[in-house]
């Protein structure tokens, strides 16, 4: 057997202890090299400010309404209040002031003045179209004599029982023909109501809009019994519902859609309900039309989206109620309902 021989193995471990060396070098040249990178990096990267963000960034939510709170809320009252409509606190909770900012924003840009903060108000609060608070005069309310005051219908004044208007006259027979389909041949309204409902709907197929239907005008007390007591039966047998209500419970839920006998208009033979033939009025260029021009001729939108609290009716573009020119131009130009105009004649 050869023996070991020493000077190869002392070759070997010289070999191996070199190579160690030389990584060694490469790793810390290497590790030296990324340091000095890193610094030059910090160098020319901007330090993070802590001042806070600007506030005109558009919402991510789609829709902002009473009750909402959150950043975007916070967003809104500051866009709002840049643009002069909202007065108060920006605290990112959408209350009776925020709603108001956005009503008068949406009153001045066009758009349906309900106090939703929903993609069309968004769009135009935070779009090139946008533009600060106009403020114009308050117009003077009309002069007039208490016997023009309008009746005021409503679940705070009902009617007397049994109560039947002067001077109705039957539709078919005062309208002009052809200016509209009588969904009820023998409709009536009161005269004065009737002639301008005339006028108005002469005007309108002047402007091209030839299609329009009276669904509904004066209603008898025994006809608003039969309506609000057929809601309610519904309600008594669970008909469209998964729960039997109570009486009482009944006649509270009925309500929210049919007026009890006495707080409804159509029994002062002064409103009508506007509509066309098989279609959904509220998309129609109708109801554009008369959202438009119905003051013209003495008539008011009773019950316009964002007033539900103050009227207590759910929004209806298709019920006008007539109130004569000067009142009506007045609602207007004011943007008040029939109770808010009434409380200023007895504050």
């Amino acid at each position: 057997m050869k023996k070991n021989n020493p000077a190869l193995f002392n070759t070997i471990l010289l070999v191996i202890s070199a190579a160690i060396f030389i990584a060694s070098v490469v790793l810390l040249i290497s590790s030296y090299q990324s340091n000095q990178e890193y610094e030059k990096e910090s160098r020319i990267t901007p330090s993070p400010t802590i001042a806070p963000p600007t506030i005109m960034a558009k919402p991510t939510e789609a829709l902002l309404r009473v009750g909402s709170i959150s950043k975007d809320v916070k967003t809104l009252q500051g866009k709002l209040k840049e643009l002069g409509y909202y007065q108060g606190e920006i605290d990112g909770q959408f209350g009776g002031g925020t709603k108001d900012a956005v009503t008068l924003f949406q009153q001045q840009h066009g758009l349906t003045a309900d106090g939703l903060a929903g993609a069309s108000t968004l769009d135009m609060l935070y779009g090139p179209g946008a533009h600060t608070i106009q403020v114009t005069p308050i117009p003077s309310p009309p002069a007039i004599q208490a016997a023009d005051i309008p009746l005021l219908v409503n679940r705070s004044h009902p009617l007397k029982d049994g109560y039947v208007p002067m001077s109705l006259v039957a539709l078919a027979d005062t309208l002009t023909e052809g200016l509209a389909v009588l969904k009820d041949p023998q409709e009536k309204g009161v005269d004065a109501a009737v002639q301008a409902l005339n006028d108005m709907l002469s005007a309108a197929h002047q402007d091209g809009l030839t299609l329009w239907q009276v669904s509904e005008g004066y209603r008898t007390w025994d006809e608003q019994r039969m309506l609000f007591n057929n809601e309610k039966q519904k309600l008594l047998t669970g008909e469209g519902t998964q729960q039997l209500l109570t009486e009482s419970a009944a006649e509270i839920e009925a309500e929210k859609n049919v007026a009890r006998p006495g707080t409804s208009e159509h029994q002062a033979g002064l409103a009508f309900d506007i509509t066309v033939p098989e279609r959904s009025f509220p998309s129609t260029d109708q109801a554009r039309w008369l959202r438009e021009h119905c003051w013209d001729y003495g008539f008011i939108l009773r019950y316009p989206a964002g007033k539900e609290d103050v009227t207590g009716f759910q929004a209806e573009p298709w019920h006008i109620r007539y109130v004569g020119k000067d009142i009506s131009r007045y609602l207007k130009q004011t943007g008040l309902v029939l109770e808010e105009y009434l409380e200023t004649l007895n504050p």
